[in-house]
């Protein structure tokens, strides 16, 4: 009966492990990277939406006369993939969804997104306060954002 009762606990415990989701270079589909300013004049919200072939950014102004400017530019497959691995390798879902206080007393906020699989991975953090497990990700991230600096 004991060895019934540990082989049964063994079986259980690698059926748990062999069921986490984990998302693989070959799964990512979209990647998003924004950061957002709540209490700002102008275009206070950035988005990037990357996927195998095009990056899109968007930049948003709030207030009485909202206007989003848009710019799309061509993504070569070794950048893709290498920003799939970093998010890869960042493990964004165990990550909790909230990190610190975004966009407290005006710091700003920052995201880091990944659709795998159709579903949604995001982690929003203090701006400037990327969490270490997405530190080297977001580095690249916001680098490609300064590429579009001339979007208008």
């Amino acid at each position: 009966m004991a060895k019934f009762f540990k082989i049964t606990c063994l079986l259980a415990i690698s059926l748990i492990f062999s069921s986490c989701e984990k998302i693989s270079v070959n799964d990512v589909d979209v990647i998003g990277y924004g950061t957002s300013f709540g209490m700002c004049a102008g275009y206070c919200v950035n988005n990037l939406t990357i996927n195998d072939e095009n990056v899109v950014f968007s930049k948003i102004k709030r207030g009485t006369a909202p206007d989003t400017k848009t710019c799309t530019a061509k993504l070569s497959a070794s950048e893709a993939n290498e920003i799939k691995k970093l998010i890869s390798q960042a493990k964004i879902d165990k990550l909790p969804k909230t990190i610190g206080c975004p966009d407290c007393a005006d710091g700003g906020a920052e995201w880091v997104s990944v659709t795998s699989n159709s579903k949604e991975y995001k982690v929003v953090f203090e701006y400037g306060k990327a969490p270490s497990e997405l530190a080297e990700v977001v580095v690249k991230l916001r680098a490609l954002k300064e590429t579009f600096i001339n979007c208008n």
